[in-house]
């Protein structure tokens, strides 16, 4: 996702659908729409590998299962959208990408538990798009909580309200870079 507009731009693309009226939200939707489709064949390929194949039981609710991986999945595009609004070339995007990607991996608690980072740390990661919806996944996936948990809305909330900024900044960015 975050090539998907520089090559775009790089082709020409963007700036013939500029001058044909159309407008940044515009751009934005339909891309968002056709790696949608994508992302969810994706979210049911590793659902079922994680499930059928690799034998990991859900205790809770399969379909809040589903809704939160695929939210998460919907945030990742989201974040892959703002670096291609904001970067010109496509080497910048990918380093970009790979150098927000690791920190947010490790210091989400999918490799190390927030219990054992240090203060510091904690506090950072629940600033990241990741960690409560991480907890969130974990808790259903293996204390079998249901959606009335703290520890399970907060994030879906949290994943929503990153989407929402995600989708913001790149509509802003968008519309900067345009004019």
């Amino acid at each position: 996702t975050s090539s998907a507009l520089i090559v775009e731009r790089t082709e020409g693309l963007l700036d013939r659908s500029w001058v044909a009226g159309v407008t940044p939200g515009e751009i934005l939707f339909s891309h968002v729409v056709t790696q949608f489709v994508v992302m969810c064949g994706q979210t049911a390929l590793v659902l079922i590998f994680m499930m059928l194949v690799f034998g990991v039981q859900c205790k809770g609710d399969i379909g809040w299962v589903i809704v939160i991986t695929i939210l998460q999945g919907l945030c990742g595009m989201c974040f892959g959208f703002v670096i291609s609004a904001v970067c010109e070339l496509e080497r910048n995007a990918i380093q970009l990408a790979l150098g927000s990607f690791y920190p947010t991996l490790l210091l989400s608690g999918v490799i190390w538990p927030i219990e054992g980072m240090p203060m510091i740390l904690r506090y950072i990661a629940l600033f990241l798009p990741l960690t409560m919806a991480t907890t969130s996944l974990r808790s259903m996936l293996t204390r079998g909580w249901s959606i009335v948990e703290p520890d399970v809305y907060y994030g879906f909330i949290s994943t929503i309200v990153w989407i929402v900024l995600f989708l913001s900044i790149s509509i802003i960015v968008l519309k900067v870079k345009r004019g």
